[in-house]
């Protein structure tokens, strides 16, 4: 068993800056069904994973998307990755990354994105070498619409790792972080302005819930006497 901390970063919407950029594609997508535009505040309201969720709570058919989920794939990823192309980093992410670097904790990233676009904007933003490890989806995007899998992911890797839960946190902006923590006995901190809005992330019962990436330092220094 390593004594080394561990920081997990969820990637859209906690690192990266990029809400907006998603509900505006997400748009497209539910025109395909025949749903109007929604606006930014029913997105955060309805936005859920597994992506089956989002659609049902919008109207969609469940059997519709089935069948024609990867041309909705390909609707999302298209329109995505060009409003998303200069995306920024999310206001003190750089500053939470130097700290955690200087303080000898691990940092990796937990994401249901898709590994390749997650390296693509790491070295855009040339934030790349902070990250010892990615954990995301080698597809097309469409696995996500289902199920999802990070529970599985990070309770292999923190096995096969050996970080005890007491040296470990996971940080994101929607209901799963603080289910992974629940599940592997690790803290978990909720940032709000991300995929949903506060009284869902709130009533979700992170362990933390924070409103910008450097509040983490606190909840550290309390937590690991750093």
């Amino acid at each position: 068993m390593t004594k080394n901390k561990l920081a997990v970063f969820d990637w859209n919407g906690t690192l990266l800056a990029d809400t907006r950029m998603a509900w505006i594609a997400s748009n497209k997508c539910l025109a395909l069904y025949g749903v109007g535009p929604i606006t930014f505040k029913h997105q955060l309201e309805t936005f859920d994973f597994p992506i089956i969720h989002y659609y049902k709570n919008n109207g969609c058919s469940v059997d519709k998307v089935l069948e024609t989920k990867d041309q909705a794939n390909e609707i999302f990823q298209s329109n995505y990755d060009t409003l998303a192309a200069n995306a920024r980093t999310r206001r003190g992410a750089r500053e939470l990354l130097d700290w955690l670097t200087k303080n000898n904790v691990d940092c990796i990233i937990l994401s249901n994105y898709l590994t390749d676009k997650i390296e693509h904007h790491l070295e855009r933003l040339k934030i790349r070498h902070y990250f010892s490890y990615i954990s995301a989806n080698n597809c097309d995007g469409t696995s996500i619409l289902n199920s999802t899998n990070k529970l599985e992911r990070l309770s292999t890797f923190m096995t096969k790792r050996g970080y005890h839960p007491d040296n470990a946190f996971v940080i994101g902006d929607s209901k799963e972080e603080p289910e992974l923590g629940r599940h592997l006995g690790i803290t978990s901190i909720g940032i709000t302005g991300g995929c949903i809005n506060e009284r869902r992330l709130r009533a979700a019962n992170p362990n933390h819930v924070i409103s910008a990436l450097p509040q983490t330092i606190q909840v550290l220094k309390d937590k690991w006497a750093l």
